[in-house]
């Protein structure tokens, strides 16, 4: 049985460990922890006297009866937040202020959230700790497009990367070598500003407007599922539209470019933050 264990959703980077994680980059003093995926929460074998959920998008309906489940099964235990955020794409641009967190907080002892300025306490995700943003990397190209693997962006004549069976380095390389990124991917925003450049987002959910380092964001409607054609003469002879990954339109891009600032301080300033929220965990779990 371990004294803590960090739930957390597996990051799409494959890395081989969980990128995202804060306990990937804390030790807490006298306590014996374990990284596990979120999709294991209620695995009656894993038992713990405390529970930190971090990193990702988890506060979604998907994840909000097994975190009530969690702390009625472990009443004793401490639940921890750190690092997780909201999540949902229904008029995301307009309606992200408006998310309900109580629902996900009730029963929580010690809270991070990663979406900043909504009455709660900020923490951005914890892969800013990531010892690869410490590597310099100068830029080799204006613009380079990095899309999330189903949410992709179909921009020509650029160099284009994909967050799909990569590893990290390998991503902050290809981000770093843009100077200013096209990105469909939350973590590819997020990264960019890490690492210097200008962002130009296009979000298809609600996390994306709650990341203090704000990136350009690109104004879309809908995302659609990828349409495949096939026409002869004019006459289409077949048609199907993939469930696997969307496309949005992305016409006249460019006049965003000029609303992507850039964040030079804001490696240091994540940093800090979860410095500062670590300190607060483990006063909290060795305080008793």
């Amino acid at each position: 049985m371990a004294d803590i264990i960090n739930y957390h959703v597996r990051h799409s980077v494959n890395i081989g460990d969980f990128v995202s994680s804060p306990l990937s980059y804390f030790d807490i003093p006298g306590r014996q922890t374990q990284l596990r995926d979120i999709d294991e929460l209620l695995d009656p074998s894993l038992e713990a006297s405390d529970v930190i959920i971090g990193g990702g998008g988890l506060l979604f309906p998907r994840f909000l009866k097994n975190l009530q489940q969690l702390r009625q099964r472990n009443p004793s235990g401490r639940v921890i937040l750190w690092g997780v955020g909201q999540q949902f794409y229904d008029n995301a641009s307009t309606s992200w202020r408006h998310f309900d967190y109580a629902p996900y907080l009730d029963g929580v002892d010690l809270v991070g959230i990663r979406d900043y300025d909504v009455g709660l306490p900020w923490v951005p995700c914890a892969s800013c700790l990531h010892p690869e943003f410490d590597r310099p990397r100068s830029p080799k190209h204006e613009i380079v497009v990095f899309s999330h693997k189903k949410f992709r962006l179909n921009i020509q004549g650029l160099p284009t990367f994909t967050n799909k069976q990569v590893d990290f380095r390998a991503v902050l390389d290809f981000l770093g070598s843009g100077e200013t990124i096209l990105t469909s991917s939350f973590h590819g925003a997020y990264w960019g500003a890490l690492l210097g450049r200008r962002v130009l987002a296009f979000p298809f959910s609600s996390k994306f407007y709650g990341l203090k380092h704000r990136p350009g964001l690109y104004p879309i409607e809908r995302w659609r599922p990828k349409h495949y054609k096939i026409s002869v003469f004019g006459k289409t002879l077949y048609q199907k539209f993939s469930k696997k990954w969307f496309q949005c339109p992305t016409e006249n891009w460019q006049d965003y470019l000029e609303d992507c600032p850039q964040y030079p301080d804001s490696l240091a300033e994540c940093r800090e933050q979860n410095q500062q929220f670590y300190q607060q965990v483990v006063e909290l779990v060795n305080g008793s």
